[in-house]
């Protein structure tokens, strides 16, 4: 039980630092991977203790295939576009 509320907490942890994150995009998408890691391993918890059918456990693996090959194409475009991951220099432009 103390394994589920350090993952919970974590999780939450990373989400407010993904939304605190203003200034640069790679540092927002390394928080974002964090936070599909630790969701896939809460939903591995949750199937251990429970007998529900794997698919939840595929599908979330599949959006973070998704998510994370989306957002190394956009900061591919945009470092293409400004030369650097700093959203400040992209925004006053």
């Amino acid at each position: 039980m103390l394994y589920a509320f350090f993952m919970v907490f974590l999780l939450l942890i990373l989400v407010y630092a993904f939304f605190a994150t203003k200034n640069f995009f790679m540092s927002a998408l390394l928080l974002l991977e964090g936070i599909v890691l630790i969701s896939l391993l809460i939903s591995l918890f949750i199937l251990s203790t429970t007998s529900a059918s794997p698919y939840i456990f595929i599908l979330i693996l599949t959006l973070s295939v998704c998510e994370a090959s989306l957002g190394l194409s956009l900061l591919m475009s945009f470092l293409k576009l400004a030369g650097m991951d700093l959203v400040k220099v992209y925004l006053e432009k």
